[in-house]
C-alpha cells in the first residue's frame, strides 16, 4: 500500500508539472526568445506604479534580449554606473517593492519588456507592458 501511494504521488506529480509548462516568447526592442515556463496562477505580483504584472524567469533566459554587459552587470548599473552603450536600455529598468512569507519590504529588479505571448491549449494570449524579473 506504502509503494503504491508513494508511486501514484510521484506519478501525479510529473503529470501536473508538465500540464502548466506553456511556451513562452519574450518580445523587447524587437529582438524575441522562446522559452518553457510554468504558470504560477498564485503570483499576484504587479508594478505599484503602472499596474504591470510581473513575470519571474531564469537569467540565462534573457540572453539575446540584452547585451551581455547589462546581464551580468545590473547591481552596479542600478547603482547609477551606466556607460554610454548601454543608455538605450535605462528606461526599461525598475525597481518593484514586495512582500512575502519571510521577506518585508523586499525589492526586486524588474526588465520592461514590450510583450509576452504564452501558448495556452492551442491559443495564443498575448500581454503586452510586462516587467520581467529574472533575479537580475
Amino acid at each position: 500500500f506504502i509503494v503504491v501511494h508513494i508511486a501514484f504521488k510521484i506519478v501525479k506529480s510529473r503529470v501536473n508539472k508538465k500540464a502548466i509548462l506553456y511556451n513562452l516568447e519574450i518580445t523587447m526592442n524587437n529582438k524575441k526568445v522562446n522559452i518553457k515556463a510554468m504558470l504560477d496562477t498564485g503570483n499576484g505580483l504587479k508594478d505599484p506604479i503602472t499596474g504591470s504584472p510581473v513575470a519571474v524567469v531564469e537569467k540565462e533566459k534573457l540572453v539575446g534580449l540584452l547585451p551581455d554587459n547589462i546581464l551580468n552587470n545590473t547591481e552596479r548599473i542600478l547603482g547609477g554606473d551606466w556607460k554610454d552603450e548601454n543608455i538605450n536600455f535605462r528606461s526599461k529598468f525598475c525597481v518593484i517593492p514586495f512582500n512575502s512569507i519571510g521577506k518585508q519590504n523586499g525589492m526586486l529588479i524588474g526588465l520592461k519588456i514590450d510583450k509576452i505571448q504564452i501558448d495556452i491549449n492551442d491559443n495564443t494570449e498575448e500581454i503586452k507592458n510586462v516587467i520581467v524579473n529574472s533575479k537580475l
